[in-house]
């Protein structure tokens, strides 16, 4: 990749004063919250003093995110600098805005036909700040890549998690960091093969699966980082490449190792039709897809048994989880206006089940929409996909030459397809503030005028 002077700048505190020391807060609160973004550990809770029923599948709990408080912060610093600094909604960044805050707007009424109102006015909230975080990454140009560095060092602080768990077969009482006790009990917790098991990595996070969706996306943006022209600074991104990808095959993860396939492949492709793949890169690429080809072969020769054991799953769409999509497909046709209610799938099934059994939610994103939001919910999340693709779609007809464009691509591939098999991207905080991330991230060129919008960053 071509070096140029920074496109993004840290505001001078020198003549700027308090509106600048704001800018400064937004960008810092951000680059906090990405290195946090896949915690599990709750900060208290979302609305003090309201009873939050008891109900099972509950993923969004009832406590707030570190990562969200930083999002909140993010956002409130950046109202603070002005709109001079914020600058103004327009353009795919607003129709962004307004179909992001539909959305959240319509969880939160939702509540007056939900069977649990107060998980609907949770899920409403939590959506109000996944926008605002999406918003602030558009609006408040933070580096591309102290995004991606910020971001692959929390990654790496799970993967020491990870690997520690996986080498005591189990958790390693970091509880005060909210790692999850229930392992190896729980079902999701293990591959299994008889009475055999392997626990599988999940760091900090909630679920094996949710560490792998933050992985196959880190794995993404570390090729960005691997073209560092400073050989301490591509050494270390090879580095931390190989030590997410041993992790990512520990988490025994179908959907992230395939999300990781296709994203990274998406990415390959948009920076060749940029022209942004010199012999270099192609041999760095080249010796790393090697290497990990080697890595890969030798985890399936080790732990054949278990990888063996989670291949016939592979077929769960159609049987195991069939129960779940005819149970969305249910739902939706008795409700298809505005749906059973924002984070009530798992209560209303077990409202209209015989035996009172309340199922996790759907592991499709669009099919947990339709259920719980209806045609109303499909339709302004659809239309922020949308905007989404159609700016895609216009920066590859023009072959985008900036370096990130195609990481960004390959990430939100990545994440599309976790969330066709898998609820995590719209149910967990997690999945949800790593999306509005990335969204934002995606919208950011679009969303100021300036050599911000096409300059190269320099990767320092």
């Amino acid at each position: 990749m071509t070096a140029s002077r920074p496109a993004f700048r840290v505001v001078a505190w020198r003549g700027d004063g308090p509106r600048g020391a704001a800018v400064v807060l937004s960008r810092a609160a951000v680059l906090a919250a990405l290195v946090v973004v896949a915690w599990h550990r709750g900060a208290g809770p979302l609305l003090p003093g309201v009873d939050v029923p008891s109900v099972p599948h509950n993923h969004l709990g009832r406590s707030i995110r570190p990562a969200e408080l930083l999002a909140i912060v993010a956002a409130l610093s950046l109202a603070l600098a002005g709109p001079s600094r914020a600058g103004r909604l327009r353009g795919a960044s607003g129709v962004f805005a307004l179909s992001s805050l539909a959305l959240a707007a319509l969880a939160a009424a939702s509540s007056l036909w939900a069977l649990y109102p107060v998980l609907a006015t949770i899920k409403g909230l939590h959506l109000l700040i996944w926008t605002a975080f999406a918003l602030v990454v558009a609006r408040a140009r933070v580096s591309p890549h102290h995004m991606a560095i910020a971001f692959v060092l929390g990654l790496l602080v799970h993967a020491a998690v990870a690997l520690g768990q996986v080498a005591i077969q189990g958790p390693l009482g970091l509880t005060a960091l909210g790692e999850l006790r229930n392992v190896p009990e729980a079902p999701w917790a293990t591959a299994a093969v008889g009475f055999s098991h392997v626990v599988r990595a999940y760091g900090l996070t909630p679920h094996p699966n949710v560490l792998g969706g933050h992985l196959a996306i880190g794995l993404i943006l570390c090729w960005g980082l691997a073209a560092d022209r400073r050989p301490i600074g591509r050494a270390g991104a090879v580095a931390a490449l190989a030590v997410l990808f041993v992790v990512l095959l520990f988490t025994f993860s179908r959907s992230a190792l395939f999300a990781a396939l296709v994203g990274t492949i998406v990415a390959a492709l948009w920076q060749r039709r940029a022209g942004l793949l010199n012999h270099a890169a192609v041999r760095l690429a080249s010796g790393l897809v090697a290497g990990a080809a080697v890595v890969f072969l030798l985890f399936v020769a080790v732990f054949h048994e278990y990888v063996a054991g989670r291949i016939p799953s592979l077929h769960a769409p159609l049987a195991e989880r069939r129960g779940l999509v005819d149970a969305a497909v249910q739902l939706f046709v008795g409700h298809p206006l505005g749906g059973v209610g924002a984070g009530s799938f798992s209560a209303a099934t077990r409202a209209a089940s015989a035996d009172r059994t309340a199922l996790d939610a759907v592991h499709n994103v669009p099919f947990l929409i339709g259920a719980e939001l209806g045609l109303a919910g499909l339709s302004v999340a659809g239309s922020a996909a949308a905007v989404l693709a159609v700016v895609g779609f216009r920066r590859w007809r023009a072959r985008s030459v900036h370096p990130w464009h195609g990481l960004i691509a390959g990430s939100l591939t990545a994440l599309a397809l976790a969330g066709l098999f898998d609820h995590y991207p719209w149910s967990v905080p997690q999945g949800g503030l790593l999306g509005a991330w990335l969204a934002g991230w995606w919208l950011a060129a679009d969303a100021v005028n300036g050599p911000h919008d096409s300059a190269p960053v320099r990767n320092v």
